[in-house]
């Protein structure tokens, strides 16, 4: 069975996870995320390409059926279809464009992949799903509370794991999940997808125009972002 990750690009993902949870405990942070709290596991998480490739990598056979069943039968009749992605809205803001509306309602329902409070795939989440925290009982509260430095720590990353995938696609991650299932090319063009049922569910990926980082947030991250620089530059080095 072919590799759903791409080689080095999945080595690096795997790397760049590992660097956001050490970042992350250097951060003064006291979360109340626990086992089994999960208001946050909504079915509107989004993933790259790259990512739902790990995401698979890391299943057997019987992982991926009960993948795909699990879906099939708990998919959400509305979820959240991204139509840009997080470069694609920093490129945005740089050329003082208009942001296009997105509908985005965690009343749409759970993620297909959460039992008993549980996910399935945890180990192998996403980046969306890790970068998941609050300093308050979103249940209780209705919304979660993430404190300031940790929005620009989560938009670094996911602007720099966009990036890794540039040539490849973004979409939910119920619809890329049944995409790769259904044997379908793992190419980068999403053109090929007119006229089939997979038309407007994916966006294209794109490069850093630039980070969004805000001016009292650059000192703290200057030496992680170089980090991150090196992973991406090393990847091309190496290529």
């Amino acid at each position: 069975m072919n590799s759903h990750g791409v080689g080095p690009d999945r080595d690096v993902l795997k790397k760049i996870y590992s660097l956001y949870d050490r970042a992350m405990g250097d951060v003064d942070v006291a979360p109340v995320c626990r086992k089994k709290c999960s208001t946050c596991c909504t079915c509107n998480v989004t993933l790259t390409r790259l990512e739902a490739g790990l995401l698979m990598d890391s299943l057997g056979m019987e992982g991926k059926k009960d993948l795909g069943d699990r879906i099939q039968q708990r998919f959400p009749e509305k979820r959240y279809i991204p139509r840009m992605t997080t470069n694609g809205f920093a490129r945005l803001c740089m050329e003082d464009r208009e942001i296009p509306e997105e509908e985005n309602d965690p009343a749409f329902g759970a993620c297909p992949l959460l039992e008993d409070g549980l996910c399935m795939v945890y180990e192998a989440r996403p980046f969306g799903c890790r970068a998941l925290l609050s300093e308050t009982r979103c249940g209780r509260e209705g919304f979660a509370r993430v404190p300031p430095l940790v929005l620009t720590l989560n938009t670094l990353f996911l602007q720099t794991i966009e990036h890794l995938d540039q040539n490849g696609f973004s979409g939910n991650l119920s619809d890329m999940a049944l995409f790769l299932l259904s044997g379908r090319s793992f190419g980068s063009n999403t053109g090929n997808l007119h006229g089939t049922c997979w038309e407007g569910l994916f966006v294209h990926n794109e490069q850093i125009p630039m980070l969004m980082v805000p001016p009292k947030h650059q000192r703290r991250l200057k030496d992680l972002m170089e980090d991150l620089k090196g992973l991406l530059t090393g990847l091309t080095s190496s290529g």
